[in-house]
């Protein structure tokens, strides 16, 4: 007879102190290569934005949530389109997070780790000379976008070819000791990890909205990909939302 896994509990996400949500969401110990977790809102119905803003759909549970889901990570991976939306300067975490993350093995600050075939990368993360960014950058991309990188404070690691891989990606974070990896997109990066069958958790909060619309998945790729996951905590929050963090399943 086959054993049947057993299933997660589901988890007041009120009733757990902030430590212990950073206890319940903290990666797996012993990792030898970088874990790429991402981390998505989305509707009942799929939808990732609302009237073309994610942050529409976001609930109080899903903040405090994705607060530490941050600060469990090494660094967080983003696109270079993301980089440019969003404010990923000063990510400011609290004393408390600083001595939890030390006391379980990390540095105290949380990079950002952009991955931009072109070398375009928003100028206020390449001066941060306290929490250098990370640029992942293609070897072919533009000469002077490269010669901007080489003058900043950011750690720089140029990967071959013309199109940034997941494999290359994963490897380049590997060299840098960056592990515990949190993948917060946008849409197009997060596709090509899953089209390369990259991905190893998902962390996915539905928001209590029914939104119709036009507004895209979390994931669109060319073809269907399978990859076959297994839930591993599930956390449900007074304000109706429901987060599921969702693991591959083992070979």
């Amino acid at each position: 007879m086959t054993a049947v896994a057993p299933q997660p509990s589901v988890v007041d996400a009120e009733a757990l102190a902030d430590e212990e949500l950073r206890d319940l969401l903290a990666y797996p110990g012993g990792l030898r290569r970088p874990l790429l977790r991402a981390n998505f809102i989305a509707s009942i119905d799929g939808a990732v934005t609302l009237d073309g803003s994610g942050r529409r759909l976001g609930t109080a549970t899903d903040r405090r949530v994705f607060t530490r889901l941050r600060e469990v990570a090494d660094v967080i991976l983003v696109g270079a389109v993301t980089a440019a939306a969003a404010p990923y300067v000063d990510i400011r975490l609290s004393a408390e997070a600083q001595a939890w993350r030390i006391a379980n093995g990390l540095a105290a600050a949380l990079p950002v780790a952009v991955v931009s075939g072109t070398g375009a990368v928003p100028g206020h993360l390449l001066d941060d000379v306290d929490v250098p960014a990370v640029v992942l950058v293609s070897a072919s991309a533009d000469e002077s976008a490269r010669r901007v990188l080489a003058r900043s404070s950011a750690r720089v690691a140029e990967l071959p070819g013309t199109t940034i891989g997941s494999a290359a990606i994963r490897d380049a974070l590997g060299r840098l000791g960056l592990h515990r990896v949190l993948v917060e997109g946008g849409p197009t990066l997060f596709s090509q990890l899953v089209s390369d069958n990259g991905i190893d958790e998902l962390c996915l909060t539905t928001s209590p909205k029914v939104v119709a619309g036009p507004a895209r998945r979390i994931a669109a790729t060319d073809t269907h990909v399978e990859i076959r996951m297994e839930r591993r905590a599930i956390l449900v929050g007074g304000d109706g939302t429901v987060i599921v963090r969702w693991a591959r399943t083992p070979p």
